[in-house]
């Protein structure tokens, strides 16, 4: 015996698959629209994991920092990531030894340095923000031995 399907069965079967398509939709927009990067940031920065320190590079003036932690005083030497105010940041950031997380948990930035690969990745410095704030920058994926002091900060100018 064959069943007939009725007319609410059949719109109750068109309206899951419609919203099932355009929650479909709605999530391919909003993931192409994360991963976009902004077309003329502010400040570009190739960030590079070290074990175990990070390196920051500024093309715009061609300078090099290497940050030292001390884990003694809870204070980074030798350089940061600096930042204006409501600036978008670029960050291309690579590893040369072996995988490190490059993570400013205040901001929410979270991403990988993988050894061989650059990840991109632009975010915007709180413009509430105050000259001088400074914002902790950590590796969150274990890379050795001296992995708790690799640390440094984002500072506000």
């Amino acid at each position: 015996m064959v069943k007939r399907l009725t007319k609410l069965e059949i719109a109750w079967t068109l309206a899951v698959v419609g919203l099932i398509a355009g929650v479909a939709v709605y999530s391919t927009v909003l993931l192409y629209n994360i991963d976009a990067l902004p077309a003329s940031p502010g400040e570009y920065v190739d960030v590079i994991g070290h074990q175990w320190y990070w390196e920051f590079y500024y093309p715009a003036n061609n300078t090099y920092w290497n940050v030292s932690y001390d884990a003694n005083t809870l204070s980074a030497t030798g350089g940061a990531l600096w930042a204006h105010p409501g600036e978008q940041v670029q960050i291309n950031v690579t590893s040369v030894d072996v995988v490190h997380s490059f993570n400013i948990p205040a901001l929410g930035v979270r991403i990988d340095a993988i050894p061989g690969r650059t990840n991109l990745f632009a975010f915007t410095v709180p413009g509430a923000a105050a000259v001088g704030t400074q914002y902790l920058i950590q590796c969150t994926e274990f890379c050795g031995e001296f992995h708790g002091t690799m640390r440094a900060f984002l500072v506000v100018v």
